[in-house]
């Protein structure tokens, strides 16, 4: 019987000398071959039959014929293409080097300063193919080969034949899906016949995170898996996996992982000025463009006096509360409160390109991989956060000063809004997802009641909490925080379940009545309020009511301004999260507090205290 090689070797006689095999996969065999007529050495791929006869030849060879015509230093060039015996092939340099594949699956994580230099080199290929109307739309580690230092971008116009050839017909039996689903976008795994350049954009992403963590952002058993990981999970951030990463580098792979294409950087050419900025490498920062900051805040005697007694543990003294600072030059400092029982977030990586001074602190004591833990009250963590924002206030010196939190913090955020001294600077609170009564406590309800020496109540428990999820985005989202939660607090639930109660009490004791006495001590201490809430039955029916009472009886108080508790049109829990939504809601606060004017809270910007 003939092989395909002998077929191809057959075919090909007289032009090239076929002399072994270099390589197989799922789609393609690749043989080493010298060129006879220019004396070379060449790589030959060859489509497998299924694969040739699911495409067919006059499509193979219409987009083979587009691709060979980039012309680029990091794009692997076509020598030649054709029908061999009915085995379709083209022709391309050898490398005398690994695969970008081959590299990771032996050393993991590459050098930072070595994969940005290669990042940058994949984005300027990208660019210049996009500019010639060439979307690649197969982006990884496989196709990109390792050159003398340098990245060469293979298998151009390969993936748009087998995407025309898809549309009239399933190609999953061929395995020509296989080992592409890890680098899909959300819109390509989905079917989306609008997909366009901003796939390459997020596969882009996906390999530069592995190129950098060592591995993919999404995992799975099966390529359903990973798709459908694409398609409603979050990505862990890549700070919070490799803090060596310089944070525009972070900016740069975070926003091309964005699930909305509009999102994303809307161009190859985009990504590669900010792969290429200052700031981006580590160096100088650009105006207006900075790198996060780690920063703490050292507990003090004082501090600790103002402490429930019952919880303080001198240990405490001496001890951070720590936070990271995005510290962009604005004269609004945001203190946002984000994921309590977990690490600060990166401000610059989750709110890309905010124009605020956004601050994200870590709760005292939950810091993941503590052997020290403390539970304190919610009033406790009250008391340290309001000492945090007065410590931000002095040192910085900004105009307006806003705090927000999410969830659960969304409540934090309220009642330190409402619960700071006078003379604290809270201009305003911004409250996204914040809880309206028990209903909605599904997280903190459940870690409320779990035991802490009572292991088998634990999985229970958390099912339940997933249970409460109202979206698929929702429980994917749920489901990683949880786990985060139970690897940092397995062996000690006590600062969690403390947290959970405090948060838990005032819901069960005065149901939405705790949102209305909130809002109203803060607004009548001068500080504007803006509570969003997620778009479903439950937050519906409990803020109509509100809203009709407050029409009837005025129990939000004389200081309620419209548009200040609104149901946020058609978005889940999370979606209250997306940076663009929560910077424009930022952007509407400061706007209302800059059309104000003077207040007895602002200070002159950047003028000495005295």
């Amino acid at each position: 019987m003939t092989t395909d090689r002998q077929r191809l070797e057959a075919a090909l006689s007289g032009r090239y000398r076929v002399a072994g095999e270099l390589g197989a996969g799922g789609m393609a065999t690749v043989y080493v071959a010298e060129d006879l007529r220019h004396r070379r050495d060449v790589a030959i791929k060859v489509l497998h039959p299924r694969v040739a006869a699911s495409i067919g030849p006059e499509r193979f060879l219409r987009e083979i014929a587009i691709a060979a015509g980039l012309a680029h230093p990091n794009i692997l060039s076509l020598f030649d293409s054709g029908d061999a015996d009915g085995l379709l092939y083209y022709v391309m340099p050898r490398v005398e080097g690994p695969s970008l594949r081959d590299r990771i699956a032996r050393e993991g994580e590459l050098p930072v300063d070595e994969a940005i230099a290669l990042l940058r080199e994949l984005a300027d290929a990208l660019a210049y193919a996009h500019g010639q109307g060439i979307v690649h739309r197969d982006l990884k580690p496989e196709n990109v080969m390792l050159a003398r230092g340098h990245a060469l971008l293979a298998d151009f116009g390969i993936a748009k034949a087998y995407h025309e050839a898809g549309r009239s017909g399933p190609l999953t039996a061929t395995g020509i899906a296989i080992g592409t689903p890890a680098y899909m976008a959300p819109e390509q795994a989905a079917g989306d016949p609008q997909t366009d350049h901003r796939a390459d954009i997020y596969a882009f992403g996906v390999l530069a995170y592995e190129m950098l963590a060592g591995s993919p952002p999404f995992t799975g058993s099966s390529p359903q898996q990973v798709m459908a990981a694409h398609l409603t999970r979050t990505p862990e951030p890549l700070a919070a996996i490799r803090p060596s990463v310089p944070p525009g580098i972070v900016v740069a792979v975070m926003r091309c992982l964005e699930k909305r294409p509009a999102d994303r950087w809307q161009s190859a050419d985009e990504l590669l000025r900010r792969l290429t900025s200052d700031s981006a490498a580590g160096g100088s920062p650009a105006a207006g463009v900075t790198a996060a900051a780690p920063g703490a805040l050292t507990i003090t005697e004082d501090m600790c006096r103002r402490i429930e007694r019952a919880a303080f543990d001198p240990r405490m003294i001496g001890d951070k509360l720590n936070y990271l600072d995005n510290q962009v030059d604005s004269d609004v400092l945001v203190i946002m409160i984000l994921g309590w029982g977990l690490d600060a977030v990166d401000p610059v990586a989750i709110f890309p390109g905010a124009p605020f001074r956004i601050v994200i602190p870590t709760l005292f004591g939950l810091d993941s991989g503590r052997k020290l833990r403390f539970p304190l009250s919610v009033a406790d963590h009250l008391t340290l956060l309001e000492a945090l924002v007065n410590d931000l206030t002095e040192r910085i010196r900004p105009r307006f000063v806003i705090v927000g939190g999410f969830s659960a913090e969304g409540d934090v955020a309220l009642r330190l809004a409402a619960d700071a001294a006078p003379s604290t600077r809270i201009d305003a609170c911004l409250a996204l997802g914040s809880n309206v009564g028990i209903e909605t406590c599904f997280v903190t309800g459940v870690l409320a009641d779990i035991s802490s020496d009572a292991r088998d109540s634990m999985l229970p428990a958390l099912n339940l909490a997933l249970g409460g999820a109202g979206t698929v985005n929702d429980w994917v989202n749920l489901g990683d925080y949880l786990v985060r939660i139970v690897r940092n607090f397995q062996h000690d639930w006590r600062p969690i379940q403390r947290f959970a109660r405090d948060i838990v009490a005032p819901w069960k004791a005065e149901g939405i009545g705790a949102l209305v006495r909130w809002y109203r001590t803060a607004t009548e201490a001068g500080r504007r309020v803006r509570c969003v809430f997620e778009d479903n039955d439950l937050y519906r029916g409990q803020i109509r009511e509100l809203q009709l009472r407050n029409l009837d009886d005025k129990v939000l108080g004389e200081a309620y301004r419209p548009g200040s508790i609104v149901v946020e049109p058609v978005a889940g829990h999370f979606d209250l999260l997306e940076p663009e939504r929560v910077i424009r809601h930022l952007s509407e606060l400061v706007a209302d507090l800059r059309a104000d004017g003077p207040g007895h809270h602002e200070a002159s910007p950047r003028s000495p205290r005295r």
